[in-house]
């Protein structure tokens, strides 16, 4: 995009309702005084429908939307893979306050949509395994583990979740640049904090006073030199690393161009990653050729408010198999007296 077409867009082409309320809620979660900016909704048009298309297909890679109900949920093996039993699931679910309070105030709803979320790591140990009818000792497996699971977004009809889903993905998109463009300022201004500091230290360095009357006898004059050319090294090499590490961000424009260049790469803010594995019941990963489970998986990465890792599916439940709160208080009273 060159200079001119960068500060007088052109004001032909209309920008669609979504793509400008994805505009604002991009400024509102960064900054809301680049909304004083003239033109910025056609300067961030194209990358910001981009990123909204990149949404879109993130929603696509994920599995689902998974029949998780009590009779159903063994037909998939993602479910399979995150829960051992079907009350399991159901126990799970249940305790998600969220999808309680969805679920009180939509009285008539027969199921939900969601997203569920789960912590997901590899585990690398040694074992015992059959192949071939041979037993086989001290070898290498790579088990899966799943813990924390979380219901996100419950929605009655799928394309409301749907919709949702890819507006949550945008905000998260916005909250990550958020987070860079926070802790690029905070260096920034370490920076310029250190580079004031050297510059006072070698302007002192210069100017003795008194202090060089009352110096020892013999002491050695060059002392005062070698300080100040380490002082100017070091003020040298702070004001290039400022300079060339980062771009200027001290101007709202400065950061509205940061945001449109950094927004044409929406993969980099919001991380995923496809993953397929072959797995036996207890969730070891065996050779393709054995019986097993063909397990397709979808890991997001995030950073802010922060660091997190972990798989995202979609499913279906039926409302009326989640436990009733009272039974849930019940069985926490019996636990815990």
């Amino acid at each position: 995009m060159n200079l001119f077409a960068w500060l007088f867009p052109d004001a032909s082409q209309p920008v669609d309702p979504e793509t400008e309320a994805a505009i604002g809620c991009l400024l509102q979660t960064i900054d809301p005084r680049l909304k004083a900016l003239s033109g910025i909704s056609k300067r961030l048009a194209p990358v910001v429908r981009a990123a909204l298309d990149f949404c879109e297909r993130a929603i696509e890679a994920m599995p689902g939307p998974l029949d998780a109900s009590l009779s159903h949920w063994r037909e998939a093996p993602e479910l399979r893979a995150l829960f051992t039993r079907n009350d399991e699931v159901q126990r799970i679910f249940s305790h998600q306050e969220v999808v309680q309070d969805y679920v009180d105030s939509h009285p008539g709803a027969s199921c939900f949509y969601a997203l569920l979320g789960a912590v997901f790591e590899e585990r690398k140990n040694f074992g015992d395994i059959m192949e071939n009818g041979v037993a086989r000792h001290d070898v290498a497996i790579t088990s899966l583990n799943f813990k924390n699971h979380r219901l996100f977004l419950p929605r009655t009809r799928q394309t409301t979740f749907e919709y949702d889903l890819r507006w949550a993905l945008f905000r998260q998109l916005a909250l990550e640049m958020l987070g860079r463009l926070s802790a690029m300022k905070e260096e920034q201004n370490h920076r310029r904090e250190e580079i004031a500091f050297l510059r006072a230290q070698l302007a002192y360095s210069g100017q003795q006073g008194l202090s060089r009357l009352l110096a020892d006898e013999g002491a050695p004059e060059s002392g005062a030199t070698s300080n100040s050319d380490k002082l100017a090294h070091q003020l040298l090499a702070s004001q290039t690393e400022l300079r060339t590490a980062h771009p200027p961000l001290q101007s709202l424009e400065n950061t509205l161009e940061w945001i449109a260049e950094t927004l044409t790469a929406p993969e980099a803010l919001l991380r995923t990653q496809t993953l397929d594995y072959h797995i036996d019941n207890a969730n070891q990963v065996i050779p393709a050729g054995q019986e097993g489970l063909d397990l397709h998986l979808c890991r997001f990465n995030v950073t802010a408010p922060t660091p997190r890792s972990g798989v995202l599916l979609r499913i279906v439940y039926p409302a009326g198999e989640l436990l009733p709160r009272r039974r849930m208080a019940a069985d926490l009273e019996r636990l815990y007296p």
